[in-house]
């Protein structure tokens, strides 16, 4: 019975030992697990995380991140004695903020925050922006570094926008600040939220006194009204527009082209009215000066031509002649009784030939418009040669009953020219 018992005793402590080493290994897959889910959550993060030893410049723990940004191997490097390995993918000119921040954080309480901005060398040869926040972890229980948490992302989309912004914001100031254009925007109510350079010289106020002012209280009143209107109308429109104005300057007024536009904000809604105002007073000086010598010019050609067909030919001393060809129309008739009497005084005639043998048609009116000459230049003292007369002519003068008298009518300009000359002979 004994023996019964010690082997039935033996059996059950056998027995015993196998599931105490079955929960044993339980417990150690439990605990394996409970250690491995938090690692492996840190390493599929794609931000950077690490504990630093600060007294050492060690790595603690370090994710997949870091790692792959310093080409090793993963977390397992934890606690490497090669320091950190920044120096070597970092930005030269960033190490120095590195260190000035651990600093920072090695100063601080545990749980108080430090920030910084640094730039990595990607696997590409290009450089990455990283923002970083760390924090005091305080002291290893078993032993005497000091720690901390750092995790930094990656922000060189917004800093590559941060740059163009700045770059965009660089180009409209220099833009604003060196065009000989006057740049503005009011909103609304009119009240100034933009200006550049020139709007301060014409106002002779400074950016800080202008900004929130409104503008139409700073202008004439005329000004001002024709500067609002345009604005709401441009407003109401939602589209561009532009006009010219008209501004007051100490050494007299000068016009400008103004183009006016609307400003919308992320919604759409227009919000503000833009304008860029060029002085075109040069311009439109320049454009009265041609205009002015286009006008004197068609004049002289006018007048010209109206020597060339009205012409005042003097024949003898005494004798001029005025053969008239073409059409005659009452500016024309008006131009050959102004050019027949200048000449009959200008030259002193006593007789003057007036030929209509090129004129194809005459009328009542044109036939009345010679004899009208005719007797203009005999209150002058002049004797009128009327030659060139054809059959239709005669006809024409006798049907309106012209008085002739005066008046010496020849067939020809040959016939016309030897009674003047005979004529004068006898003076």
């Amino acid at each position: 019975m004994d023996a019964q018992k010690t082997v039935a005793l033996e059996a059950e402590l056998d027995a015993l030992q196998k599931e105490v080493q079955r929960l044993r290994s339980r417990v150690a897959e439990l605990e394996a697990a409970g250690r491995g889910f938090p690692e492996r959550l840190v390493d599929a993060l794609p931000s950077v995380v690490y504990v630093l030893d600060l007294d050492e410049g060690r790595y603690v723990y370090r994710n997949r991140e870091l790692a792959g940004l310093l080409e090793e191997g993963g977390g397992a490097a934890a606690g490497s004695p090669r320091g950190d390995g920044l120096s070597s993918v970092v930005h030269p000119d960033d190490i120095g903020r590195i260190e000035e921040y651990r600093a920072r954080v090695a100063a601080s309480e545990s749980g108080e925050q430090a920030t910084v901005e640094y730039r990595v060398r990607g696997r590409d040869g290009g450089w990455r922006w990283f923002l970083e926040r760390g924090v005091a972890l305080g002291r290893d229980p078993e032993g005497p570094g000091r720690r901390m948490l750092g995790s930094a992302h990656d922000i060189t989309a917004r800093k590559h926008t941060e740059q163009m912004l700045e770059r965009s914001e660089s180009l409209l100031h220099a833009f604003l600040e060196y065009t000989p254009s006057m740049v503005v925007a009011v909103d609304a109510a009119g009240r100034l939220l933009l200006v550049n350079r020139e709007i301060e010289s014409f106002y002779k106020m400074s950016r800080e006194e202008l900004l929130g002012r409104v503008v139409y209280d700073l202008l004439p009143a005329p000004a001002a009204a024709s500067i609002r209107k345009a604005n709401e109308e441009v407003a109401a429109a939602g589209r561009p527009g532009a006009s010219e104005q008209v501004l007051v300057y100490p050494d007299g007024p000068r016009t400008y082209l103004s183009t006016k536009f609307p400003i919308r904000d992320a919604e759409g809604k227009i919000y503000a009215v833009g304008t860029i105002s060029v002085d075109i007073s040069r311009a439109k000086q320049a454009e009265a000066e041609r205009a002015e010598m286009q006008r004197r010019l068609i004049e002289m050609q006018q007048a010209t031509i109206q020597e060339l067909i009205t012409p005042l030919l003097p024949l003898a001393p005494g004798v001029v002649a005025m053969p008239i060809v073409g059409s005659v129309d009452p500016a024309r008739a008006e131009q050959i009784l102004t050019t027949l009497l200048e000449g009959i005084a200008d030259r002193q005639a006593r007789i003057a030939i007036l030929d209509i043998t090129g004129v194809k048609v005459v009328d009542e009116r044109v036939a009345r418009s010679f004899v009208d000459a005719a007797r203009a230049a005999g209150l002058l003292g002049t004797r009128v040669v009327l030659t060139g007369i054809k059959p239709q002519i005669a006809q024409t003068l006798t049907t309106m009953g012209a008085d002739l008298s005066g008046i010496v009518t020849k067939g020809t300009l040959e016939s016309g020219i030897a009674y003047a000359l005979g004529r004068r002979l006898r003076w």
